[in-house]
């Protein structure tokens, strides 16, 4: 997006705000689109639902053709507002309420059995209802997805998924086999987000995949899907992440070699989130100071973690711009506007001289940022906007002073 696009929105819209590009959004899809279809006709791309759930946002991917990974009520209510084919979402997460599994059951989505206490809560809830699901397996492969600890999701020590090990993973199948009030529909894994090796993501359908075998030839089980779930890394700084092309490549053709051994061909399904949506992102904000002491310079801007938390929350590193500035004079933190030392967003980043007022700009903020934002310090939502070939739309206005205390109740003698 161009500095005059960028400084429009700041004053029309004010700071901090979100700004999203519609048409880098549509490209992303359609990169991991086609090298998936090319070369597995049978695949379904579900985007998750955790890294933007913006309704504009979802929108966009919806009409890219993609069905929606979801993992809480929220989100399932999300998907179907923005109007996902029942058949086309799947419910996942690993803490789900009774309420959660009541209203999925009434939506008539696939549920995504994380542990057996949440077998024996469906299965309970089902007989109540006398109510028939359909459901897969999350299969926890414990296998080292070499990223951050805190997204590393399939470790053994993980709290996600059913093991392999001890067949807890096949007991659970033989199970539900059993029960009338369950379809047995798939098998799901996600090993972690932000995964830049593509020997973490063989290593575990290799492992999924024997699995699949052990279903049919033990249980009987021909399963219509096999999800090997997301967590292609993007470029955030000089990473050398996987190209949708060698990644499709590599889970294709392992898929295939084990769908010979099997003796049917299952539908495969992939759950990209931060790929579709990271790099269409941008966080744009205003220096509101200037601050420089004996040991660091410091520009202060009015976005905090409440706004983006990666930096906070991962050590993750972001691009940092000044709008309609170029070149490196002076080395800067960029800090945020809350009362924690924490609050860097930036460390150690060569900037031109910033001045009070200048728009800062921090890059591939598309996926994680909004939805992880909070109102921490009393501080209002910020803006979201899409930018639309030549215009600008507004798809979320900014918080008030007064949404924070929404659903806020004062008992009546204080």
């Amino acid at each position: 997006m161009d500095s005059g696009t960028l400084k429009k929105i700041a004053e029309t819209y004010g700071t901090p705000t979100y700004v999203y590009d519609e048409e880098r959004i549509r490209e992303n899809c359609g990169k991991i689109k086609r090298e998936f279809e090319k070369r597995y006709p049978r695949t379904r791309l579900m985007y998750a639902y955790k890294a933007n759930t913006n309704l504009a946002i979802c929108r966009i991917v919806k009409n890219e053709g993609f069905g929606a990974d979801v993992v809480s009520g929220g989100e399932l209510h999300a998907a179907l507002k923005t109007g996902v084919s029942r058949s086309g979402i799947i419910f996942t997460g690993n803490g789900k309420s009774a309420k959660e599994l009541e209203f999925a059951i009434a939506s008539g989505v696939m549920i995504n059995v994380d542990s057996l206490d949440e077998l024996d809560t469906l299965e309970k809830i089902l007989k109540k209802k006398n109510k028939k699901v359909k459901i897969s397996f999350r299969i926890n492969p414990s296998v080292n997805p070499k990223t951050h600890p805190k997204i590393s999701t399939g470790l053994r020590e993980s709290k996600f998924g059913l093991h392999l090990q001890d067949d807890v993973a096949l007991d659970a199948y033989a199970r539900a086999k059993k029960n009338k009030n369950l379809e047995i529909a798939g098998v799901h894994m996600h090993i972690g987000s932000q995964i830049t090796d593509i020997t973490p993501f063989e290593e575990a359908l290799e492992k999924l995949m024997q699995f699949v075998l052990r279903l049919k030839s033990e249980l009987g089980i021909k399963l219509k899907f096999v999800d090997v779930g997301g967590g292609l890394g993007v470029r955030y700084k000089d990473e050398k992440v996987v190209s949708p092309g060698n990644f499709a490549g590599s889970i294709t053709k392992i898929f295939d070699s084990y769908a010979k051994k099997i003796g049917y061909t299952p539908g495969l399904w992939v759950e990209p989130g931060r790929f579709i949506v990271a790099d269409a992102g941008i966080l744009l904000a205003r220096a509101i100071s200037i601050k420089k002491t004996p040991y660091r310079n410091f520009v202060n801007v009015d976005a905090g973690f409440n706004t983006l938390i990666r930096p906070a929350m991962y050590d993750a590193y972001h691009e940092v711009f000044v709008v309609g500035k170029s070149g490196g004079k002076r080395t800067y933190d960029v800090a945020g506007n809350l009362c924690e030392s924490g609050d860097i967003l930036a460390k150690d980043r060569k900037l031109p001289d910033v001045r009070r007022g200048d728009l800062v700009g921090i890059m591939n903020a598309g996926a994680y940022g909004f939805s992880m934002a909070s109102a921490y310090n009393s501080q209002p939502l910020p803006a979201e906007v899409l930018v639309r070939k030549n215009r600008i739309e507004l798809i979320r206005e900014r918080g008030s002073y007064e949404d924070l205390y929404f659903k806020q109740k004062v008992p009546k003698d204080l």
